[in-house]
């Protein structure tokens, strides 16, 4: 298993995350093996991503803190869901989201994704931070903090290099 994608488990859990909800992705499949791997944390595979967040949200309301794990193409599927629990109902948990569409993605029919994404989040209210290397995963227990303090989501997005220890090419 990568070891990348141990830490990010690792600083996950150490937030207090109990229940991960995810959907597959090219570029997070190591950090959801490691999510499967991990004891402390359920792992809860939901079929759309705005379906993860009311499962990330109904965990707060049960006195657990959870991550929804997609790609930013996920996060624009939710944006409705995401604004009315950050705005309305004011529950905190983390999204980590692979930041699809730039420098580092091979797929043409991606980079509009990587264009709107920032704005989404922007116009929602949403706080987020970028993860470009693997070193930047250290960020995730202050976001966990912010988001428990703000007591709205705040998303992680994360290009491919900070996802795994070894960058592959493209």
């Amino acid at each position: 298993m990568d070891p990348q994608a141990l830490r990010i488990v690792s600083l996950l859990r150490e937030t207090g995350i109990t229940i991960a909800a995810t959907l597959p992705d090219q570029w997070l499949g190591g950090v959801i093996s490691a999510l499967e791997a991990e004891p402390a944390i359920r792992l809860v595979r939901v079929g759309r991503e705005d379906d993860g967040v009311g499962i990330c949200a109904g965990a707060y309301l049960g006195g657990q803190r959870a991550v929804l794990v997609c790609q930013s193409a996920g996060l624009l599927l939710s944006a409705n869901a995401l604004a009315g629990y950050a705005q309305h109902h004011q529950t905190p948990f983390l999204v980590l989201a692979a930041l699809r569409g730039g420098h580092d993605d091979a797929y043409y029919y991606q980079t509009y994704k990587h264009r709107v994404t920032v704005p989404v989040l922007d116009a929602l209210g949403l706080p987020h931070h970028t993860l470009s290397t693997p070193q930047d995963a250290a960020i995730i227990p202050d976001a966990a903090r912010q988001a428990w303090l703000s007591r709205r989501p705040v998303v992680l997005l994360a290009h491919r290099d900070a996802l795994r220890t070894a960058p592959e090419a493209s």
